[in-house]
């Protein structure tokens, strides 16, 4: 695979792999030191919820499970038994990959969820497109042959993984599931923000702006992903993968601390005036709140507080009484 290839271009090509292991790593680094004052602020000492528990899953999975993956690129010794350890490193990027794409995946799939009221239509849909990327993807990792690439030539280059092209295009229809899967989840929320509209400040203006800017994100991360797959050499293939599961896991985060934020927790006080009518109000209630509710994760990142979902309905019907007595 790399026979034609001379040693210059080999180590240029390994040269970009590792700058497309860094680079990303130190953005997972650098945003974690830009927001673990909200973090702190806003997810620490408050009960631990399965929205919770997949935040902190998904940001230090990030943060410490990504090392393993630079060591790999950043080992240059030639010793022996560096094969058998190569070998380890790469079965553990393959699937350290799959199953950061399968916990962000949970995670929109809850969000999702919450968007369309608990549709169980909406929430079989997803969950069977990501079954099925699931198991496509885990098709072509079990089946794959369990070739030695460490030749002589490339020992001196840390762990390159020169992947033959007919592999290499097994793998991209892997990634292509994660693409479908992207691209739905896009769908549906466009579709959502269509159908009740988008008001600035409200939460579901909120909600719509941080899935537009992650989609867009990562529909462009996953398509280039894919094109390393089917149009570069053997050692550039998938050169994207620690990009594309690093900006999902940063774009995910940074997702629910913005769920987390003061104005937007606001809403939850938020009662009508006696200027307000009931049907204004309960337009505002329905477009800005209730789209978001029913879930864990959604609980878990607006209704926040001593009072209860159900408690602030309470108090919003008996108000709404007053104010249509008076």
């Amino acid at each position: 695979m790399t026979e034609n290839l001379s040693n210059a271009a080999i180590q240029n090509q390994f040269e970009i792999t590792r700058y497309l292991i860094l680079i990303p790593y130190t953005i997972v680094v650098y945003d974690y030191a830009l927001t673990v004052k909200q973090e702190v602020a806003r997810f620490w000492g408050t009960t631990l919820t399965w929205g919770t528990a997949l935040f902190y899953l998904n940001r230090y999975s990030a943060l410490f499970g990504t090392v393993p993956i630079v060591t790999e690129y950043f080992m240059t010794t030639n010793d022996p038994t560096k094969t058998a350890l190569c070998h380890a490193f790469s079965q553990y990027h393959t699937y350290f990959a799959l199953l950061s794409q399968i916990l962000v995946s949970v995670m929109l799939i809850m969000r999702t969820y919450a968007l369309y009221e608990r549709n169980k239509y909406i929430l079989f849909l997803t969950i069977g497109v990501t079954l099925a990327a699931i198991i496509v993807a885990l098709a072509v990792i079990l089946t794959e042959s369990d070739v030695n690439t460490l030749s002589a030539q490339l020992q001196a280059y840390g762990c390159p993984s020169p992947v033959p092209h007919a592999t290499n295009l097994r793998d991209a229809i892997a990634w292509g599931g994660m693409l479908v899967f992207d691209v739905m989840i896009f769908s549906l929320t466009v579709y959502k923000a269509m159908k009740h509209g988008v008001r600035t400040g409200s939460l579901f203006s909120v909600l719509f702006r941080d899935g537009s800017l992650y989609f867009s994100v990562m529909i462009a991360s996953n398509a280039i992903n894919i094109g390393t797959y089917t149009m570069s050499g053997p050692i550039l293939s998938g050169c994207m993968t620690t990009m594309t599961n690093a900006l999902s896991s940063v774009v995910i985060s940074r997702l629910m601390l913005n769920l987390r934020n003061p104005n937007i927790r606001r809403l939850r006080h938020r009662k009508p005036t006696r200027t307000t009518t009931n049907m204004d109000f309960a337009t505002m209630h329905e477009n800005t709140v209730t789209p978001y509710l029913g879930t864990d994760i959604a609980l878990d990142s607006v209704w926040m507080g001593p009072q209860s979902r159900d408690d602030w309905d309470d108090d919003y019907l008996t108000h709404a009484r007053t104010v249509q007595e008076s």
